[in-house]
């Protein structure tokens, strides 16, 4: 989807955007990873839970806060725009655009994810924008390319 392609309503900012899927599914696999983790030791028989050393109990704590630690990246990922620019968060990642940098916005059916192309040649993916979400993520798109092609615009354009 070329920037541009289908009207898209005009933005006011600041404006976030987020994933609506895998925000849903991080905060649920969360919940139930701990849940189920809580719920089976506490299924276990004292004596087997006696069992456990202390580096073995700490190791199992670390493997699930691991686990809870890559989901919580997941769900912060976001894009918010406002009158400086564009910041992208992919995780634990967090990149500041302003927006002489942007150029455009790509979204097709070929990629999981927004891409965003640079003034500088390079591309940075748009986690927040994502194919998974369908129309809503599609509306987003346009959103973000109407609002990259009006904070871009010089007098030449006009």
């Amino acid at each position: 989807m070329p920037a541009g392609s289908e009207d898209a309503p005009r933005t006011t900012l600041p404006r976030t955007w987020r994933p609506l899927g895998a925000r849903v599914m991080a905060a649920v696999a969360a919940v139930v990873l701990v849940a189920t983790m809580v719920f089976f030791w506490l299924m276990l028989p004292a004596s087997v839970q006696d069992r456990f050393s202390a580096l073995q109990r700490v190791t199992l704590i670390a493997f699930f806060a691991a686990m809870v630690v890559v989901l919580y990246a997941l769900f912060r990922t976001s894009a918010r725009a406002d009158s400086r620019g564009l910041t992208i968060v992919n995780g634990f990642k967090t990149r500041r655009f302003a927006w002489a940098e942007l150029v455009r916005v790509s979204f097709n059916a070929n990629r999981p994810w927004a891409l965003l192309d640079l003034a500088d040649g390079d591309t940075v993916v748009v986690m927040a924008i994502q194919y998974a979400d369908g129309a809503r993520a599609r509306r987003s798109a346009r959103e973000l390319a109407a609002l990259i092609a009006e904070c871009t615009r010089t007098e030449r354009d006009e």
